[in-house]
């Protein structure tokens, strides 16, 4: 179960993958460019509680893409394969155009840094609580099997902290498996 606690991050985002292309044309905006990013928090960061932390987390991503980012509704989902006692979670989706230069590695690269700017420390325990949380969950069409990144991700078509989140902003769209 989950519900929504979103306002807009900016209010002239476009809200969809629908809206983008409609504002700004479909000359050079690719599909298969395309990456999706899931955001999730449980924990308050140096900004503040986990919902402010998504939000401008959001807005460090716009750095990152050639057009406007896509930001889904921030929902509250309790957690997933958890340690008993986490806390709830924050989660939202972005869909970014990180452009022709950039490749998949190279955005996992800049979204684990992001994590550290906010405070994330990586205990090695698995699903532990944390301040923030970015997954790349699909870059365009491209597959990835190596031992720091797998695309798509291999377990978002069961998580519905992704699932719902991006169904809102993008609902044509259907995750593969990797």
């Amino acid at each position: 179960m989950w519900r929504s606690l979103s306002t807009r991050f900016m209010s002239c985002q476009p809200s969809t993958i629908v809206e983008l292309v409609a504002r700004y044309g479909p000359e050079g905006l690719s599909a298969d460019r395309l990456a999706i990013v899931s955001l999730g928090a449980n924990l308050p960061s140096r900004v503040g509680p986990a919902r402010v932390t998504l939000v401008q987390a959001a807005q460090r991503l716009s750095a990152l893409s050639v057009w406007p980012v896509v930001l889904s509704p921030i929902i509250e989902t309790e957690p997933v394969d958890c340690p008993p006692g986490s806390p709830s979670f924050c989660n939202a989706v972005a869909v970014l155009d990180p452009g022709e230069a950039q490749t998949p590695e190279q955005l996992l690269c800049e979204l684990q840094a992001i994590e550290t700017a906010f405070g994330r420390e990586r205990s090695g325990q698995i699903n532990e609580a944390r301040v923030l949380d970015l997954d790349l969950i699909t870059y365009g069409d491209q597959h990835r099997d190596t031992p720091t990144l797998t695309l798509p991700h291999p377990r978002a078509a069961q998580r519905d902290f992704v699932l719902q989140p991006l169904a809102v902003i993008w609902p044509e769209f259907r995750l593969s498996d990797p």
